[in-house]
């Protein structure tokens, strides 16, 4: 049953397959929050109380509002990305989360490329997408994924004693951290490098 003490928001996430994102959809549900997991295929994720799937991907601004609408916030994990492919995609979700009037969005990637291009592909690709953040009007945050071990998923954060505690612990302290920057609307127009309970 919901606490009506604590203020629920409908969360979406895009690409939660990793660690972090697990982590992050298991935080948000022990918040009580709705949570959304926007995919590409309905069959990739286990359904669980609390939890919705959803059709979704960063293919179109069109494709991405449809999957957003009625959302407060939008998380999409791009660690995995190379460079050249988040200029577009990001596009899309910023394109696509303006459509839908979605006031927060939050992109989980490698930004280091941003601060220093490795050549002027990657100035020209950073010049444009900073653009794109700063005249969307949205609320956004760039945030650093953070190094953690791989191949976790929600239930491993559920299981006390189990041989994965020390892992899912340090990652379920960087889904709490972001969870808390999220509902105090920290860090808007920013680039955030998260800190586990341990730092």
């Amino acid at each position: 049953m919901h606490n009506l003490e604590t203020p629920t928001l409908k969360l979406g996430l895009f690409k939660p397959s990793g660690s972090f994102g697990q982590a992050l959809i298991a935080g948000a549900l022990q918040r009580q929050h709705e949570v959304t997991v926007l995919l590409d295929d309905l069959n990739r994720l286990r359904a669980r109380p609390g939890l919705r799937c959803k059709l979704g991907s960063l293919d179109s601004s069109i494709v991405v509002s449809q999957a957003v609408s009625g959302l407060d916030v939008v998380f999409a994990f791009l660690a995995d990305q190379p460079a050249q492919e988040l200029p577009p995609q990001c596009g899309a979700l910023i394109d696509g989360a303006l459509r839908a009037e979605v006031p927060r969005l939050l992109l989980v990637g490698h930004w280091g490329w941003l601060v220093e291009p490795a050549d002027a592909e990657q100035e020209q690709l950073g010049a444009g997408l900073a653009r794109s953040l700063e005249v969307s009007g949205l609320d956004w945050t760039l945030v650093e994924a953070p190094p953690m071990p791989e191949g976790l998923r929600i239930d491993d954060f559920s299981r006390a004693g189990s041989a994965s505690a020390e892992d899912s612990a340090l990652a379920l302290s960087y889904a709490e951290a972001l969870l808390d920057e999220m509902q105090l609307s920290l860090h808007s127009g920013q680039c955030l490098r998260l800190r586990s309970g341990e730092e």
